[in-house]
Order: C-alpha cells, then structure tokens, then sequence
C-alpha cells in the first residue's frame, strides 16, 4: 500500500465497527511526513475512493458533509484558541493547516476532484486553470477559517500545496514582499492575488472594513554639473537637429550623466513629452539610436552579449520557440489560436512574418490577470480588468495604413485618460495584412521611428523603457517583463514578479 494510500486511510477508515456514521472526521489525524515522503503518483490521488460507509459519506445529518462555499462546520484540524505575539502583525492566532486540510477538500468538492484530474492529465504538474481552481478552493477556505489573510497564512499553504502537489512551485503561489533602500515591492502570487480579489468585492459591500497607510517617498538629491555639460546640451538643443550625427553622437553620450539626472529626478518628475522638449535631438529620424546609446551606457554588458545582430537574432528564436511550445497548450483566445495556426505554417517560409505572429502572440501566452486600479483618484473609471486583445495592443498594434494610427493613438488616449494613465511606448506594424506587412515603427511620446526590420523595432522599444525610465503598462506587464528577464537576462529592484511570471521562469531553468 503506498503513502498516500495510507494518508486516506486514516482520513476515510473503513467499515470498522468501531466507528459510527455520526463520528466526526476530526477526531482522525495523519502523520503528514507520509505526504511529504510519498512516492505516489497523482492518478493514485484521483483513483482514490473513500470506502462506502465512511465517515466522510452523506448520513442522515448532512451538516457533517465538508462544503467549502458555506461555513464550514467540519473542521479537519483544529483551529488553536492560544494566540502569539509577533512584532510585525501583534497578536495574531497561527493558522493549523496540514496536508489533511489540502487532501479533504481536494476530495470533498468538484473543484478538488478537478484538480486532481487536472494533475493526472498533466503528468503531476496543474496547468493554469488547475492551479487557479486550487487557489479559489483554498482562499474560500481561508475566508470561512480565518477573518483576514497574511504573508504568514499564504507562505504556510504554498509549502502545503508542494507537498501534495511536488512538481509545483512554491512561488507561482507566494511570493514574499521586499525591502532594498527605499523601495519595497508587496507579496505577490495566485494566492494573494486570488484573496486580494476577493476581500475587494467583499470591501465593495461593506463585508470586511480597509485600512491603508499613506506613505511619503523619499527626496532625492539634486546633482551639479559643470558648465561644459550645459554647454554641449546647449549645442544638441539649438545645433543638433542640423548637424552631422557623428558630432551629435559625441555630445551625447557627454551628456549622459546630465540627461540621466534629469530623468531620475523625483522633484521635476519628467514625463516622456517634457523629456522630448528638453533634448529635441530625439525627434531625428535616428533618435532612436541614441536612445540605445543610453541604454548601453545604462548596461554595458549588454553590447558584449550580443556582439552582433545574429547573435541577437538566434537567442530570440530560441527564446520565443520555448515560450511558444510551453504555453501552446493554455491558449484557449480564438485569435491566439488563429495566430499559432499561421505561426506554424510560416515558421520556415517567412522570418518577418514570424517575428511579427510570435510578438503579437506573447501577450495571449502571458496574460495579465490582475484588476488594473487606476492610479488618478480623480479618474472616471476605478478599476479596469483588460481583455486578452487589449493586453496585446498595448504591446503591439497592427493597421492597415499609417492613417489609421491618428484614430488609434487618440482611442488610447481617451481610454487611459479615464484610468489616469499615459501611453507608453509600443510597436506599429503597417500592412494590408499580417503577412504583407510594409513598415514596422514605435511610437515614443509622440514621435515615430520607422524600421525595416520588426525584431529591430522592438529591440530599441524595449531600450527606450530604460532609457526614459518608463513603466511597463499593466495590461502587457508580464510581456515585456518576459523577454527582460530571458532575452536580455536583465533583472532589477524594481521587478514585480506575478504568479504567470513565476511559473514560466520555472520552466525556462
């Protein structure tokens, strides 16, 4: 008999007669080393059924019947009474859950049997919908078992989720939160993401009350430069538009502590139009060069990694075929659909329609999940939930003609001026359709850069978010994040991992 079969023995005894109908399920207990040591496979855990006349079965008192969408009046382990005092959260009581918790209500309910079934099918791993379908049973659980959730209550069940599910990952499900210097990052993962949604509708009624803290952000120091610095800024504002671009280049990358300094000030707090103004030199048909020649003072090892453009070019295929072949099986939009379908057939006939289907596709294989919450108390609209194609436009955006951006670019405006935020840089492709496409540009404030290569256009709209310091928009947060983290092999203080993110970087080691 193997582990697990021993955990749900003692969890479902059999037609002992010692046992009664009516005896309550948590007078049993289970040594939880057996789960963690089990060699069992997870069809062992579906194929598993609970003898006839157990304790678990429907008697004539069916408040003995575990439901994990009403009070639960079954309780598996008992919740301890004795509180502890802890210097962050005071007097708290300790959550008492053990594997027991996680096997009963994978048993008990059909989003546990799902679940199960979602592991068997998937060889021990839960795809997407499984691992959300977990994460909604457990949090259901916790708000019935306890009034308010902690880093400590989501780190215990992630730990508890790997020991019954091994091939799981603790951090798809809880990441900590994270102090450096002055910036602190908020736990992330299903688990808090999946409680946060939850405690927001209850908040919207009145269910539980909300407290926040308001927090005020350090000053920064202003710098001072010399006047030769001044000088040659001078020169590229007046003289630059006109002059050769070897001479322009030089004054550039002069003035790069200048320009940095000016960017990272948290007194101007310089958007991307104010910085435009302040160096005009940008809106040159080659601006966007010298926006990769502050990304390459930003990062110098980046120039030695990819010394030419093939050595780019081969990590991007390699990159994208894996993200493509892990995330293939989770597609369920129609358009993502459409667009592996021709991503296959073009694979080895077109490389710029390929690099073209497979930039449109990543928002669709690394959706954002999370409510957006505006960041303008003023704003019309509070919170915005974006669709799969509106994840990808933000991204990169297809139209038939160049004319068509003024319409598009003033829809965007509209849009995030209700959720007071801003456009921020994207790629344009332009053809009649996907495989004819004629020109590729991104658009940065209000210039436009043009391309003749795709993988090129995005390269250099991906430098331009470190160059001006720019944030990643939500809705295509975990795109971008992606190809920085396993393209470029960038990481930084100021990354915010989600549960999408974890699970992929999971598999990319």
């Amino acid at each position: 008999m193997s582990d697990f079969s021993l955990v749900y023995q003692s969890l479902f005894p059999g037609n002992d007669n010692e046992h009664s109908d009516s005896e309550d399920i948590s007078t049993y207990s289970v040594d939880c080393t057996n789960v963690q040591n089990s060699s069992s496979t997870a069809s062992e855990l579906i194929n598993f059924t609970p003898p006839t006349t157990s304790t678990c079965s429907v008697t004539n008192d069916t408040t003995k019947r575990y439901s994990p969408y009403s009070t639960p009046t079954l309780t598996i382990s008992a919740v301890s009474t004795s509180s502890n005092n802890h210097p962050k959260y005071g007097t708290y009581q300790p959550m008492d859950w053990t594997n027991e918790t996680i096997l009963q209500l994978l048993h008990t309910s059909n989003d546990g049997r799902y679940v199960l079934a979602d592991s068997v099918s998937n060889k021990g791993r839960l795809s997407d919908d499984g691992q959300n379908t977990l994460t909604k049973l457990l949090i259901n659980f916790l708000f019935q078992d306890k009034c308010k959730g902690t880093d400590f209550f989501f780190k215990k069940i992630a730990k508890l989720i790997v020991e019954v599910f091994p091939q799981e990952k603790e951090r798809v499900y809880f990441i900590a939160a994270k102090t450096e210097g002055n910036h602190q990052t908020h736990a992330k993962g299903k688990l808090v993401e999946r409680w946060k949604n939850v405690a927001r509708r209850l908040r919207s009624i009145g269910a539980i009350e909300f407290y926040r803290k308001k927090s005020v952000p350090p000053l920064e120091k202003q710098s001072v430069f010399s006047d030769d610095l001044t000088l040659a800024k001078l020169w590229l504002q007046e003289e630059g538009l006109s002059a050769d671009f070897k001479s322009v280049k030089e004054k550039w990358i002069l003035t790069y502590d200048l320009r940095r300094s000016e960017i990272l000030n948290s007194d101007t707090k310089l958007t991307l139009c104010d910085i435009f103004k302040s160096w005009p030199i940008l809106k040159s048909p080659r601006g966007y060069e010298l926006v990769c020649e502050d990304f390459n003072a930003l990062y110098p090892l980046q120039k030695e990694l990819f010394q030419n453009w093939n050595t780019f070019y081969e990590k991007w295929i390699l990159v994208t075929d894996k993200l493509v072949n892990i995330r293939r099986t989770s597609i369920k939009d129609k358009i993502a659909k459409d667009l592996i379908k021709q991503l296959d057939n073009s694979q080895q006939s077109n490389w710029k329609v390929s690099i073209v289907l497979k930039l449109q596709l990543v928002p669709y294989l690394l959706p954002t999940k999370t409510l957006i919450r505006s960041s303008d108390p003023k704003s019309i609209k509070k919170n915005w939930k974006p669709s799969s194609g509106e994840s990808a436009a933000a991204f990169i955006t297809h139209i038939a003609n160049i004319s068509q951006l003024e319409t598009d670019v003033a829809q965007r405006r509209e849009k995030y001026l209700h959720i007071g935020s801003q456009i921020q840089p994207y790629i344009i492709v332009v053809g009649k359709d996907i495989f004819s496409i004629d020109e590729t540009y991104i658009r940065v404030d209000n210039q436009l850069w043009n391309f003749s290569c795709p993988l090129k256009a995005f390269d250099s709209c991906f430098k331009a978010y470190f160059t001006f310091n720019c944030v990643y928009p939500r809705e295509c947060y975990e795109s971008w994040m992606f190809f920085q983290h396993h393209l470029y092999g960038l990481k930084t203080d100021y990354d915010l991992m989600t549960a999408v993110l974890s699970s992929i970087n999971d598999q990319f080691i």
